[in-house]
């Protein structure tokens, strides 16, 4: 037992690291644009596709071949996916070519997109079935985590080295990673070990074929999916906009705005490991709906409210973040890695890419979206928008729990049928 508690400890850990490293790669791009585009003479368009070249292909090979994590396993996934991802952007402060730039994001963001699926069908063989949430709340700081840590590193090398340096430590640090995920990510079943507590199904050692579309007809996926996909398209909406909405529409001072945008994240943080607990001892799709609920009624209140000061912003957009990314955090990592290995589908590591990776199109939709929409019709119309979309992925999260719930009393009525 103390072995399997020293096994669980260190791949908890090392999940949590190798997964926070995706974003020494992904967060940089954001700190550099401003010294690319002074020095190589980048529209703000063409910066803004830089963004496209990264989350498209990690949002369509997420879903596309989130499988690689259930045929190649973890192990084998994550070690590539680091390794490929260092070397793609090596040597991006040796170029000057827009589509060169173009080229090794768009590998960058393809090489990404399998990490996260396969570091869920990892850490989900590991621990017991009634602590997944918990575990995975938890686990998903680490995206929170690794975009501090990669912003801090990123804005000292910028400033004290420029734009062409930045990417070269972080790269050879993933490169290292990539060889700490090929040492680490073992399964229980290399170490001959049964974690206590798993559901008892027979497991397939075929390797999972289903299509895409088989993939999206199991039910609560489709439902699931689109909730993710309103929920990404509100977050990465407020990490971007919320800024420039402070500033223009309140005039806020860069100080404020920094705290304001903090508090986001700070709540975020929170939420996962709060929502995760508390799904842990109730059913997780119901916390998650009450959660969504409560982002939706915390943005119609800060519409409401945004000019009444500080404290109230700072109140509302703490419990904005905490109500939006831990349901994020959820329906991507434990619920949907649970959906996929149900009745022994070895799908766990698929589900999760296609609910992830349908979500982060709304990353891909954002830019022109809330874009258009705040230049043709204002801010207020955007808050608008984010409610209507929380509004919709809160429908859609109770859908799901209503089918969840169905599921429960027909296996029950069978169940006792069976008795009788």
């Amino acid at each position: 037992m103390a072995r399997l508690k020293a096994l669980q400890i260190i791949v908890f850990f090392s999940v949590w690291i190798l997964y926070a490293a995706t974003y020494l790669i992904r967060k940089p791009l954001g700190v550099i644009k401003v010294g690319m585009g002074k020095e190589l003479k980048f529209s703000k368009t063409q910066l803004g596709w830089m963004d496209t070249a990264v989350m498209l292909p990690y949002s369509v090979v997420q879903m596309l071949f989130g499988t690689a994590g259930d045929n190649l396993g973890p192990r084998k996934t994550v070690t590539a996916c680091l390794a490929l991802t260092g070397i793609s952007v090596l040597s991006f402060g040796s170029w000057s070519s827009y589509p060169v730039f173009l080229f090794l994001l768009f590998i960058s963001g393809t090489a990404q997109a399998p990490a996260w699926p396969a570091c869920c069908k990892c850490l989900a063989a590991w621990f017991p079935d009634k602590n997944l949430n918990t575990v995975f709340g938890f686990m998903s700081t680490s995206a929170y985590g690794g975009s501090m840590i990669a912003t801090g590193i990123a804005v000292y090398l910028h400033s004290n080295y420029g734009w062409r340096f930045v990417y070269l430590p972080l790269s050879v640090t993933v490169l290292g990673l990539s060889l700490l995920a090929w040492v680490v990510l073992k399964m229980p079943e290399d170490y001959l070990l049964i974690i206590p507590g798993k559901e008892t199904v027979e497991r397939t050692t075929v390797k999972n074929t289903m299509s895409l579309w088989d993939l999206w007809r199991i039910p609560m996926v489709s439902e699931l999916a689109i909730a993710m996909m309103c929920l990404k398209l509100v977050r990465y909406s407020i990490y971007l906009w919320l800024p420039v909405y402070l500033m223009q529409a309140l005039n806020l001072s860069a100080s404020n705005v920094g705290i304001l945008s903090a508090m986001f994240d700070i709540g975020g943080v929170a939420g996962c490991a709060l929502l995760g607990y508390a799904a842990d001892r109730h059913n997780s799709l119901f916390h998650t709906w009450l959660a969504v609920v409560g982002s939706t009624l915390s943005f119609i209140i800060f519409l409401l409210t945004s000019t009444w000061g500080l404290a109230y912003n700072a109140t509302l957009l703490l419990f904005a973040g905490a109500c939006i990314c831990g349901p994020d955090a959820l329906l991507g990592g434990s619920v949907a890695v649970a959906i996929g290995e149900k009745d022994g589908r070895n799908a766990g590591a698929a589900v999760a890419g296609l609910i992830n990776g349908f979500g982060s199109m709304g990353g891909v939709l954002e830019g022109p979206l809330v874009g258009c929409i705040t230049e043709m019709y204002g801010w207020n119309t955007m808050f608008l928008l984010i409610v209507m979309l929380l509004s919709l992925g809160s429908f859609s999260v109770l859908k799901a729990f209503i089918i969840q719930r169905r599921q429960v009393h027909l296996s029950t009525v069978a169940l006792l049928s069976n008795i009788e």
